[in-house]
């Protein structure tokens, strides 16, 4: 009797000792990944922090007066096109058609209006509005 409570006590130890270690290396894959994903935050905040030092800096006044001056060909309004009374706005009569506007800053806009005739509407585009 002795004997087989012997046997039964080493064996549960050894499951338990099995279990144990199991369970320390569970432990450590888990805080493997814990310290994986903690690396991971720290890294996507410093990229969220550079990403909004570089929106702070594209979105300054200057930066985006260069660029509009840039791409879009536009120049700061002169003091004689701002009005101080939105009223005084000159609109269009209804039915009147806009003319063409010969200051396209647009080359590729001019080629296209210049080559087609005025007046008759293009088959392929359909009516002009």
């Amino acid at each position: 009797m002795r004997r087989l409570f012997t046997i039964l006590a080493a064996v549960t130890a050894l499951f338990a000792g099995a279990a144990v270690l199991q369970l320390k290396l569970a432990v450590q894959e888990k805080a493997d990944e814990v310290k994986a994903l903690a690396n991971q935050i720290h890294e996507d905040r410093e990229a969220i922090r550079v990403l909004e030092a570089e929106w702070a800096y594209l979105t300054t006044p200057r930066a985006l007066q260069e660029k509009s001056i840039r791409f879009l060909a536009l120049m700061p309004p002169a003091a004689e096109q701002i009005l101080s009374e939105p009223d005084r706005i000159p609109f269009r009569p209804r039915g009147v058609e806009a003319e063409e506007d010969p200051g396209v800053l647009l080359p590729t806009a001019a080629k296209a209006k210049s080559t087609s005739q005025p007046n008759k509407p293009d088959k392929e585009k359909g009516p002009t509005l």
